[in-house]
C-alpha cells in the first residue's frame, strides 16, 4: 500500500472536517432541545426573545446569560457546548450532594441510641 502524500492527507482531513461539522450542524436541533430539558431541570432559566432563547443559572447569577438561537452557527454551537459542561457540572454536583447524604444516613444508622445521644443526635 503506497504511503499518503501530504496533498491527499490535508485533503482527507478537510472532507472529515466537512463531515464532521455537517453532522453537528444537522444534529442541531435535536441536542438543543434535548440539552434545553435537562438545562431546565438543573435550574436554569429559559427566556424566549427575538426569535432566540436566553439560559441563566438561577444558582448563579454571576454566570453569563447564554444566547441561543434555532439556527446553527459556530457561537450557537459554542455556547451550546458551554451550555452543556454547564449542566453537567450541576448534575454530578447534585449526584456527590445525594451520594453524601446517602452515606451519612447509612453512618448515623450504625449508631447505638447511646452513641446518638452523646453526639447529640
Amino acid at each position: 500500500m503506497a504511503r499518503e502524500t501530504k496533498a491527499e492527507r490535508l485533503a482527507r482531513e478537510e472532507a472529515e472536517r466537512f463531515l464532521a461539522r455537517e453532522e453537528l450542524r444537522e444534529s442541531y436541533h435535536e441536542r438543543l432541545l434535548s440539552l434545553m430539558e435537562r438545562a431546565q431541570a438543573a435550574n436554569f432559566e429559559v427566556t424566549v426573545r427575538a426569535a432566540g432563547f436566553l439560559l441563566e443559572d438561577r444558582d448563579d447569577r454571576r454566570e453569563r446569560v447564554l444566547p441561543l438561537t434555532l439556527v446553527w452557527d459556530d457561537a450557537n454551537e459554542d455556547n451550546l457546548g458551554e451550555l452543556s459542561w454547564r449542566v453537567d457540572m450541576k448534575e454530578e454536583a447534585g449526584r456527590e450532594a445525594q451520594r453524601k447524604v446517602l452515606v451519612k444516613q447509612n453512618a448515623l444508622s450504625k449508631l447505638s441510641q447511646e452513641e446518638r445521644e452523646l453526639l447529640g443526635l
